[in-house]
C-alpha cells in the first residue's frame, strides 16, 4: 500500500494524540512541583541518599544488616526530620528537630569514616559523599543559628 507524505493511519494518529496528551499532563505536573517552595536541605539529603545507594549495594553480605542498614536508617530518618521540621509551629520546635538532624549528620559522617576504614567505599566515593554531607551540614547549621536568633552557645 502506498502512503503519501502526511497520510497517517487512524490508529497511529490516535496514538500520537494520546502521547501528546500524556506529555501535556507531565508538563502540568512538573509545573506544579516547580511552584512548590524549594527545600534545599531536603533536596540535597535526597541527593546524598541517591548518590550513596549504589555504594551501599556493594557492601559485603556480612554488613548488609549492620553498617549498611544503619546508614540507610540515619539518612531516611534525616529526611523525615526535615519534613517534620516544616510542619512545626514555633521556632523552638523547629530548633529541636534541627538539632536532631544535625546529630544525624554527625553520626552519618562517623559511619562513612568507618566505611572508608573498612574499605567498602573508595576514597573517591567517600570524598564525594562527605563533601555533599558537609554542604548539608553547613546549611543545617545556618538554619539552626537563624532559628536560635543568632545565639550560638545556648544550652538545650
Amino acid at each position: 500500500m502506498d502512503k503519501k507524505e502526511g497520510d497517517m493511519p487512524i490508529m497511529e494518529a490516535e496514538k500520537t494524540k494520546e502521547v501528546q496528551a500524556k506529555q501535556g499532563e507531565r508538563i502540568e505536573l512538573l509545573k506544579k512541583f516547580e511552584d512548590r517552595p524549594k527545600y534545599v536541605m531536603l533536596e540535597k539529603t535526597k541527593a546524598l541518599y541517591t548518590m550513596m545507594h549504589p555504594y551501599l549495594e556493594l557492601f559485603p553480605k556480612s554488613e548488609k544488616f549492620t553498617l549498611r542498614s544503619k546508614i540507610e536508617e540515619v539518612i531516611l530518618d534525616s529526611i523525615k526530620l526535615l519534613v517534620l521540621q516544616n510542619y512545626q509551629q514555633t521556632n523552638e520546635e523547629r530548633r529541636k528537630i534541627m538539632l536532631g538532624f544535625l546529630a544525624n549528620l554527625y553520626l552519618l559522617e562517623v559511619l562513612l569514616q568507618q566505611v572508608a576504614i573498612f574499605r567498602y567505599l573508595s576514597y573517591e566515593g567517600f570524598d564525594r559523599c562527605v563533601s555533599l554531607l558537609r554542604e548539608i551540614n553547613n546549611s543545617a547549621l545556618s538554619r539552626y543559628k537563624n532559628l536560635n536568633g543568632g545565639r550560638e552557645n545556648e544550652k538545650i
